[in-house]
Order: structure tokens, then C-alpha cells, then sequence
């Protein structure tokens, strides 16, 4: 079966597999919302990240730099998407999910 999405890494690219794809999907819809613009970016470094760790032999081997650098941007990726999301919500008149709690006490997905 083809994969769904497009893989610009050349190295990485053939380790991602359909069963990689397939985790790194569920893994992202499991953060909870993002804006549909950033799910198929999220998706792809989740991926690498998935690759990455199931390749690496060596604590100083490719994967394991490619490891730090795409954990990194996956980190900045997702908490631009959280900002789009929390902008959009606000834009709407909405409040986010979680937005209080009885106890004194906010409650937010993490």
C-alpha cells in the first residue's frame, strides 16, 4: 500500500513505512485539535521521529541526529499549531476544551 503522504527527507524516506505512517497518524490526532493545515506537517515529523527511533543502533549514529533535530521541530511545530488552534477558537467566540474547572482548578488536554 502507498503512503499518504509525501516524505521529503531522501534518507528517512524509506524507512517510513506504512505501519510507521499508519502510528504517527494516530499519534497526532491523539495531541487532540489542530487546524487541518498542520496535521499533514505534524504527521510527516512524527513519522521521521517513529523511523528514527526504530532505526537507531548507535547513540552517534544518522538516526540518532536525525532523531534531535526532528523531535525539536516537532515540539515547535505542534505548539505553533496549539497557537493557531487557540487563535482560531478565540477568533470564533469559542473557548478551548478544558476551559474550567468547578474545583478551582483549570483542566486542559496535553
Amino acid at each position: 500500500m502507498a503512503l499518504a503522504y509525501t516524505y521529503p527527507d531522501q534518507y528517512l524516506r524509506a524507512q517510513v513505512t506504512t505501519e510507521r505512517e499508519a502510528r504517527a497518524i494516530a499519534d497526532v490526532a491523539d495531541l487532540g485539535a489542530v487546524p487541518a493545515t498542520w496535521t499533514p506537517k505534524l504527521i510527516v515529523l512524527r513519522a521521521y521521529v517513529i523511523a528514527c527511533l526504530e532505526c537507531q543502533q548507535r547513540a552517534d549514529d544518522l538516526f540518532a541526529t536525525k532523531l534531535a533535530t526532528y523531535r525539536k521541530e516537532f515540539d515547535a511545530t505542534l505548539s505553533l499549531a496549539r497557537a493557531a488552534q487557540a487563535s482560531a477558537a478565540a477568533q470564533a467566540g469559542g473557548a478551548q476544551s478544558g476551559g474550567g474547572s468547578f474545583f478551582g482548578v483549570d483542566l486542559f488536554r496535553a
